[in-house]
């Protein structure tokens, strides 16, 4: 697994200065956070979440290491994951301008989780483990620190743009680092959950949207060249700071957003969904 960990940190290192440095994420990302938390509020008992495990955070999808914050705020103490230490200074910062840092752990490793066995109620990742040459392997590590949870999120290959976005890399001459669409399917790994003793209990699209998935074309906040000053600090899309879920669920655009979530149906939602989560529940 050291040439997995090798990968993920030269992604990471590739990516990290592209990514946010304010709390505008843009819309898709606000939109996305807030579909990804419905989807898990659905599925995992909040009450009973009480220890999260994010392994490894992703470096890609708006700010990185921040999407266990919305378990930290039903009261879960969260340890934040990496193999690359940039990463989590740049998470540990903006998890202090929350006010939240104290509800945080940061901890740099790579090869086997640094972690006792049956240590944390729920063990996640978000759009990492395609990264990865070994998935299996690494379920099996998440399986092992877990006491009753265990949560993947990958990106969606059947989304319409992860062709478009093949031929955008093509264009630029640049090589494929959005991991492996073998490791992208709910079937294979639902079947790696299964394989390490792990009953799958829910899984489903989630970020459904009409446009297509960008990847890492780093478009945020790009939208507000075409936009006079005082419409550009009007635009301003977040889903971390306190009350922004609440203020996005009342927003007019993210409504008929969620509608459009609500009325594409499975597997319809495979073509326009940017996301699929699989969730497994130790049965030993």
């Amino acid at each position: 697994m050291v040439r997995d960990w090798q990968r993920l940190r030269a992604f990471l290192e590739r990516n990290l200065p592209s990514a946010a440095s304010t709390f505008d994420e843009g819309l898709g990302i606000a939109y996305e956070r807030l579909s990804a938390f419905s989807a898990l509020d659905r599925v995992l008992p909040m009450d009973e979440v009480r220890t999260v495990l994010e392994a490894p955070a992703d470096g890609l999808m708006g700010i990185p290491g921040m999407n266990s914050v919305y378990f930290c705020r039903q009261g879960a103490a969260v340890t934040v994951h990496s193999p690359y230490a940039p990463l989590l200074e740049y998470a540990r910062g903006f998890w202090g301008r929350l006010g939240l840092g104290g509800s945080a752990s940061f901890v740099c490793g790579d090869g086997s989780l640094p972690f006792p066995d049956r240590s944390f109620d729920l063990v996640w990742n978000y759009c990492t483990l395609e990264h990865l040459d070994d998935v299996p392997g690494f379920v099996g590590e998440m399986a092992r620190v877990s006491r009753r949870y265990v949560c993947a999120v990958t990106q969606n290959p059947y989304n319409y743009g992860y062709p478009l976005h093949r031929c955008y890399h093509l264009w630029r001459r640049q090589s494929w680092d959005h991991g492996r669409a073998r490791s992208m399917t709910m079937r294979g790994l639902a079947g790696a959950f299964r394989r390490h003793g792990l009953t799958v209990v829910a899984s489903g699209c989630f970020d459904v949207v009409p446009w297509f998935d960008t990847f890492d074309m780093h478009i945020r906040g790009k939208v507000k060249r075409f936009m006079s000053s005082d419409k550009a600090q009007d635009w301003h899309w977040s889903s971390l700071q306190e009350g922004d879920i609440e203020a996005l669920s009342r927003n007019t655009l993210i409504r008929r957003l969620q509608g459009f979530e609500r009325a594409v149906p499975f597997p319809l939602s495979y073509i326009f969904a940017h996301h699929f989560y699989v969730v497994g529940e130790l049965t030993a």
